[in-house]
This record gives structure tokens, sequence and C-alpha cells, in this order.
């Protein structure tokens, strides 16, 4: 985009944002990362994280009472039995939202505190990653009228990435998520296409609609298969802010008009500034 401030584009009106998420939110979430790819076969092939920008995650498991450090590999990482929905494959293209909601909540617990500061909730207008050039809008993704969830659309020419507004909002306590096309058909390459050539130590700058610009440090970069979706990582409980970009990645699957993997960047909140 040029100079000046992004306008807010929002693909629903918002509303309010729940302090956690349910079970099926979740599901809900794996199954929308399995339909960023762009219909068509792509026109070059985009960046891929290696083993070396692994980096190193702080990740709680949902429920415990602290914050434990893990590295990052491209093993799989099984999904807990605490993340089980109604029995439907959480990547599966029909995971909707169970009736009524779960009762298990992938949130911290209510005695946990904060291990660094964080934002009051508020919500993202545009968002800057100086090291792949990326400096855009952002919209606003909630829930289809059939209940699953939406993604950016893929006619916007400008690949407007979305934050998923049942998540934390960037700078809040816990997993922020925000979800960008890495090409499409009719306009090539897309917001996150060098989502994976960035590295641990890369600057995320998120100006919220408050004033409040949140800086995010990338702490680790991964490519895994979309059958393998680290759902712990991604949604699981955190003691921080913490921010994970997804795209689509691997191997283009022409018969499924999908990409095979995801490319999933995870940063944490490191300071502010006014925007």
């Amino acid at each position: 985009m040029g100079p000046g401030e992004p306008a807010v584009a929002r693909q629903q009106p918002r509303g309010r944002w729940p302090v956690g998420w349910c079970t099926g939110l979740v599901a809900l979430l794996v199954a929308a990362v399995a339909v960023l790819a762009g219909c068509g076969t792509p026109q070059t092939t985009a960046p891929q994280p290696g083993p070396e920008v692994a980096g190193t995650l702080d990740v709680r498991a949902p429920g415990s009472g602290g914050g434990t450090n893990t590295t990052a590999t491209p093993a799989p990482v099984p999904i807990p039995a605490d993340a089980a929905t109604t029995g439907a494959d959480p990547g599966g293209p029909g995971a909707t939202a169970p009736p009524g909601g779960s009762t298990t909540a992938l949130v911290p617990p209510a005695d946990a505190t904060p291990t660094s500061p964080t934002l009051p909730a508020s919500p993202p207008v545009s968002m800057r990653i100086p090291a792949i050039g990326v400096d855009i809008g952002m919209l606003e993704l909630g829930q289809n009228p059939d209940g699953t969830v939406q993604v950016p659309p893929l006619d916007d020419p400008a690949s407007t990435p979305g934050w998923y507004d049942r998540s934390p909002s960037p700078g809040a306590l816990g997993p922020s998520v925000i979800l960008g096309h890495v090409d499409t058909k009719q306009f090539g390459p897309g917001v996150f296409y060098e989502l994976g050539a960035l590295h641990p130590g890369d600057e995320v700058e998120v100006t919220r609609a408050d004033g409040l610009v949140a800086m995010f440090r990338i702490e680790a970069v991964r490519s895994v298969l979309k059958a393998e979706f680290p759902t712990r990582e991604v949604y699981g409980n955190l003691d921080h802010a913490g921010l994970r970009l997804i795209t689509c990645g691997g191997q283009f699957d022409p018969d499924a008009s999908s990409y095979t993997s995801n490319v999933i960047a995870f940063a944490r909140l490191v300071g502010s500034r006014p925007a």
C-alpha cells in the first residue's frame, strides 16, 4: 500500500471479543487455514522455512499453571485430548461450531498472571512486516452464516490479510491469529507469499484501533503438513501476548486446488508505541 494510514476494511461488523476460545472454534480455524490457498496452479514457488529458522517457542498447555520452553521442530505435534471437539476431523472442510459452544476452553486459567506486559483489547487496523515488505490494512474475519470461519477473499487484488475476531486482539493475552493468502490464481503472489522467509528476530508491527502499535518479534517459523497441524502450539494457552501468522505452503496439489502444508510464523509482543 502507499503512504498514509490504511483504512480499516471489515469483512463483517465487529462484535465483542471473547476473552477465550472454545475448542469448537479451534476446529473451525484449522478448517479455515486449509482453504487459504488460491485455486489454480501457482506461478512461482513461495519461500519455505528451513530447519535453521525453527526457533524456540514458549507454549503453555491448556490448563497448566506455568510456561514451558519447547524447541519447535518440523516433527508433528499431536492434538491434545482436551482440544477434542464433536468428533469431526479438525482439518476437515465441514467443521462447524458445536451447538451451544464447547465447555472446554483453550484459555489461560483465571489465576494466570502474564509474564510480560500485555495490552487491552483493541482490533487491528493495519500491519507491517519490514523484512518481507508487507505494509497493509487488515480485515476482521468472523463466521459465515453456516458457522464456518471466514477467510480473506480471493478476489482482492491487494491480498488483504484478516484477523480472526474470536481470537485475542494483537497485544492482548493469548494467541492472536491473522490469516493471509500465499497466492491466488487471478493475482499471483499474495500478502504472505514470503512468510516462510522470515527469521527469528524479525519484527512485526500491528497498528490497532486505539492508536497503539503492538510490536512483535518473530520467535519461530514452521512449515507443517495440514494433516499434522500443530493445534497446541498455535492455539494453546499462553502466559504472554502472542501472534500467529498463517498461510499455505508446501507442494501445490492441482487435483485439490490447494497446498499440502501451512506456513506458520510465531511471534511475541515485545513492546508498544503510539501510532
